[in-house]
This record gives structure tokens, C-alpha cells and sequence, in this order.
């Protein structure tokens, strides 16, 4: 559906990535991982094509649409609930999609449908922000932190949502989030972000933990061997 090549950013204090590639096919729901400032959100915002990198590229495959959820909303203060979520439709035509009526029992049952967005409290804005966006259609959906704000309801409302927002082999899904049940819930794979680089697992949260590990002992045992040998070289030197 989209893949990123070659793709490297710095920034005045810090290089971001360098030399990353990436690909998201039909059905791929993936979610990313990483310490704080590592670039997850760069990342999310560069394959939606809200961020050009310093080199490489993004190719997108024609028609298809692309939302994202910000971790600022963009929504203006004067509009009511009402338009940012469902627009200039007309009553019978949204009330009569079960998708819309969920989202709106899921996220805003307890919200104004007439109040205005500069009234709310920025976890009320953050909860219109995502239902304006779950209640268009899309191919592929990028989320950044979308289980802000969210109580335990919520959180798992999302998820059920997510999981049968497309048939199994259809859609893309890529989510930024701290939620490790969450992750879990709604991940197929994970794309863990550090040093630079995308590193990509099978599996939801648990199995990237378990593959990490795996990794890292590997990776002590093999750098264990490296120093042993270089004592018996220093040695026989």
C-alpha cells in the first residue's frame, strides 16, 4: 500500500534516521515501539506524508486514502462536535451508517452534540479529533497515542473497533502507542524505532518482548565468545 525507502532526517541536535526502509501491505496492522524521542512520531508523520525527510522517498499506491491522528488536534475552536465529526451529512444519511453510530456511542456518548470543540477540555477535543477520523473512510489509518485520554472503556471500545474496522487481508494500520494491552490487541507486528533505525518483529507486544531478549542474549553470548578470544590472542601475543 506504501513503503518508504532510503528514508534519513536529522535535525540540528540529532540524526533521526538514516537509511531507513519500510513497507505496509493489505492487512498489515503494526505498532511501534521505542523510547521517548527516538522519532515514532516522525516516523508516523513522514509515511502520511505530513513530513519530508532529508533524503529517500515515499511511495504510496494510487488512490489510496490516508488518515492520521495527530498527537495535537487540528481543530478549529468555532466548530461544533456536530460538523467535525460527521461534516455537512445530513442527519438520516449518518445516523443511518452503523459505523458513524458507533463511533459516536464508542467516543462521544457523554459530549454536547452542539458544543463547541473550543469549549471542551483537551481530552474532550482529543476524543472528536479521533471520532472525526474513524468515521471517514480510509485505506490506511496512522494513530499516534490515540488511547490518550481514554478510559478503560474506551481503550477497549478502540480496539474491537480497529480489529473488524477491515476485512483481514484489507486495510493498513500503523499506531504509536504506551498501551501494552493495547498493543496487543490490535497488533500483527511491531516496528521497534531506535538509534536510527526501524527494527521490525512478528507478533504483537508480548512476542517483541520475547524477541528482543532473544536478541539481546544472543547478542551478549556472541560478544562474550568476541572477548574471550581476544584475551586468548592477547595472551599468546
Amino acid at each position: 500500500m506504501l513503503g518508504a525507502e532510503g528514508i534519513s532526517l536529522s535535525f540540528p541536535t540529532k540524526d533521526v534516521f538514516d537509511d531507513v526502509t519500510v513497507g505496509l501491505d493489505e492487512g498489515d496492522r503494526i505498532g511501534v515501539v521505542g523510547r521517548n524521542g527516538d522519532g515514532k512520531s516522525t516516523l508516523l508523520r513522514i509515511l502520511a506524508g505530513r513530513q519530508q525527510p532529508d533524503a529517500g522517498r515515499v511511495t504510496v499506491r494510487g488512490g489510496t486514502r490516508i488518515g492520521m491522528l495527530d498527537q495535537a488536534d487540528r481543530l478549529p475552536d468555532d466548530e461544533t462536535v456536530h460538523h467535525a465529526v460527521v461534516g455537512d451529512r445530513a442527519e438520516h444519511e449518518w445516523a443511518g451508517d452503523a459505523k458513524v453510530r458507533d463511533v459516536v456511542r464508542g467516543l462521544l456518548g457523554d459530549l454536547p452534540w452542539d458544543a463547541r470543540i473550543g469549549e471542551l477540555s483537551g481530552g474532550q477535543r482529543r476524543r472528536v479529533a479521533l471520532a472525526a477520523l474513524l468515521s471517514r473512510e480510509w485505506d490506511v489509518v496512522f494513530l499516534d497515542e490515540p488511547t490518550n485520554h481514554l478510559d478503560v472503556e474506551g481503550v477497549a471500545w478502540l480496539a474491537e473497533h480497529l480489529k473488524g474496522r477491515w476485512s483481514k487481508n484489507q486495510g493498513g494500520l500503523v499506531v504509536v502507542t504506551h498501551d501494552r494491552w493495547f498493543l496487543d490487541e490490535v497488533s500483527t507486528d511491531t516496528w521497534e524505532v531506535h538509534d536510527g533505525v526501524v527494527e521490525p518483529f512478528e507478533g504483537g507486544y508480548a512476542a517483541y518482548v520475547l524477541q528482543r531478549v532473544e536478541r539481546d542474549r544472543m547478542a551478549a553470548a556472541s560478544e562474550a565468545k568476541r572477548q574471550n578470544l581476544m584475551r586468548k590472542e592477547l595472551a599468546w601475543l
